[in-house]
């Protein structure tokens, strides 16, 4: 990195009316090539940073067309967790990361990957995760797709269940998103104890999630609707999110979570959702391949692909904290060599699983396979098979120790993050 250019942390306790404020948060503006950040927009940026004691880094700069030293590169993450399987444990999400054009190509992103890296390995979180904007970027600092997100459009008029698929009894109604409120941190903390490779909701989730926040519109939502379902008992156990999009040909309206800790209150959530008057077509883009839906309704052409892409991207920092925290579906060992070229997971490994846990310890053992960083992370919320892996020329090593690795990383179980970021 250039000697004009300077690693910073903007403080948490920087005072509202401090330029840095506007000056940070309008980098990851200019990046993405979005409107300038409001005054509302910018207080609730410092709002759910510091309710989230995030750490938000940057590069500083002067120069001709800068009014002083100033941000213009910025990273910011959250501490935050993610359920391997075993429950929530620690993990690091980068929320935003942005270097203003005329500034790229001068080793800014990799000074500021590196310190937030190092900080959060020191602080032993052994996990990072993020979404890429570009598929080509984060490859190199060790990130791989670990999930998939799954578009689909659902004909309302062919839906149906299954004879004999549970569907949960109790109550559904209507409500204003902000009713939502008072259940939200439960019922969002549940879903993730229930579901593996979910990863820790923030406060900004929170803020849009029950209206306060619509970016979009720079202010309180005016068009989330939401609907939530009761147990016998009268208590909320979980809730779906929507939009109208409009009185087209055929009115649809967009599903933007269904967040419930069981299987059959979430069909009760979809049910009620598919029965909306008027509306013909739902389009949800937070489904997965592995998402049972489809399998579960009489029609299951009632429901149609549009897409699909990489959705929660990571990057293991401490291979043995992280295995501890993650769960297998199957018991086994495997001697495993890791390339990592930021150093954090490089090595010789010998991995044990017993009863479904896990432990890493380094071995001067010869192999068994050999893999990148990033390539562990696409096995590593069972979204890809090993076999798959190795025959994208993935995975070096025997047909029979890569079979071998398939049992070992399966999951039996899908991912359901939720989580935006």
């Amino acid at each position: 990195m250039e000697q004009r250019y300077r690693y910073e942390v903007l403080p948490l306790d920087t005072p509202d009316g401090d330029p840095h404020w506007e000056a940070y948060a309008n980098i990851f503006r200019t990046v993405f090539l979005e409107d300038r950040v409001s005054p509302e927009g910018i207080a609730v940026f410092r709002q759910h940073r510091r309710d989230d004691q995030a750490v938000l880094g940057m590069v500083t700069a002067d120069g001709p067309g800068l009014e002083g030293r100033v941000p213009i590169a910025g990273f910011n993450a959250t501490p935050s967790t993610v359920n391997d399987g075993h429950g929530p444990r620690p993990a690091l999400i980068v929320n935003t990361v942005g270097v203003l054009p005329s500034h790229r190509r001068r080793g800014l992103l990799n000074e500021m990957m590196r310190r937030q890296l190092d900080l959060a390995r020191a602080e032993r979180i052994p996990i990072a995760v993020l979404t890429a904007s570009e598929a080509t970027i984060y490859g190199r600092f060790g990130f791989g797709p670990a999930s998939r997100w799954q578009s689909l459009e659902i004909d309302t008029g062919r839906f149906g269940f299954r004879a004999g698929v549970e569907v949960a009894g109790g109550a559904v109604e209507f409500v204003a998103p902000s009713f939502l409120g008072a259940d939200w941190d439960r019922l969002v903390e549940a879903h993730q104890a229930r579901h593996r490779g979910t990863v820790g909701h923030t406060k900004a989730d929170r803020l849009i999630d029950t209206g306060a926040w619509d970016p979009a519109a720079g202010g309180p939502s005016k068009t989330l609707r939401a609907v939530a379902h009761f147990d016998v008992d009268g208590s909320m156990d979980g809730f779906a999110l929507f939009r109208f999009k409009g009185w087209d040909e055929h009115p649809k309206a967009q599903v933007l979570k269904v967040c419930a800790p069981e299987i059959a209150v979430e069909r009760a959530l979809w049910r009620a959702l598919t029965g909306m008057d008027l509306v013909q077509t739902l389009v949800f883009h937070g489904s997965s391949p592995s998402d049972p839906l489809p399998l579960s309704l009489l029609d299951a052409r009632a429901v149609k692909v549009k897409g699909v892409g990489d959705s929660v991207w990571l990057r293991i920092l401490d291979l043995p904290d992280a295995v501890a925290g993650r769960a297998f579906d199957a018991d086994g060992e495997l001697v495993l060599q890791v390339d990592d070229a930021m150093g954090y997971a490089a090595g010789t490994w010998r991995l044990t699983v017993s009863g479904g846990v896990g432990s890493c310890l380094p071995t001067d053992s010869e192999p068994d396979v050999r893999l990148a960083v990033d390539t562990l992370a696409l096995l590593w919320h069972g979204d890809r098979g090993a076999g798959e892996v190795a025959r994208a020329g993935l995975i070096g090593g025997t047909d029979r120790a890569v079979a071998a690795m398939g049992r070992l990383f399966r999951w039996d179980e899908p991912t359901a993050n939720l989580a935006s970021f």
